[in-house]
């Protein structure tokens, strides 16, 4: 069962860069925004370098910090900007995130619950446990962790991250008050 919100990336270095230069985007104008790791953060970039790439951050942290950071700034910003991808913790969320994806033809979505997630909410998905998400949360997310985005992971506990697809690939339910 995988529980990782982003795809994976590993990188074997001898010396860990600051920054990894040229992380492949879409210079379409509508793809953005991207949320990218930061040195000490996470940030929001509306669009790629014209040569279509990013610059992304490579910092201290661990992959549950990382995520947990990614699903609350996503869940933060969907609202703000209403695209669509929070729901609150009921049946109904949970169905309305299956259908965000399915509009955007993303198939095989997988929920990732918190510890205090009522999985009866989605008997008609596959499940899998992820304790880095808030106890009552919930992320719909497609099997293919590629496509919301990836880890790109040092040794030492080192990553950077992209997140291409914040608002289309990406579903938060939000339980608990």
């Amino acid at each position: 069962m995988n529980a990782h919100l982003l795809g994976h990336v590993e990188c074997p270095a001898k010396k860990r860069p600051l920054m990894i230069d040229n992380v492949p985007a879409s210079t379409d104008p509508d793809a953005g925004p991207f949320l990218i790791t930061s040195s000490k953060s996470l940030m929001w970039v509306e669009r790629a370098f014209e040569t279509g790439f990013l610059r992304v951050a490579v910092r201290k942290d661990t992959l549950d910090q990382l995520y947990r950071g990614i699903v609350e700034e996503i869940a933060t910003e969907g609202v703000s900007r209403e695209w669509g991808n929070v729901h609150p913790g009921t049946k109904g969320g949970v169905l309305a995130c299956m259908a965000h994806l399915s509009y955007y033809g993303l198939p095989d979505p997988v929920l990732l619950y918190g510890e205090e997630f009522d999985i009866g909410l989605a008997p008609a998905i596959q499940r899998v446990p992820a304790d880095w998400l808030p106890p009552t949360w919930g992320v719909v997310i497609p099997d293919d962790r590629s496509f919301v985005g990836t880890a790109y992971v040092f040794g030492g506990g080192h990553l950077g991250a992209v997140v291409h697809n914040s608002s289309r690939g990406l579903c938060v339910i939000r339980g608990g008050a």
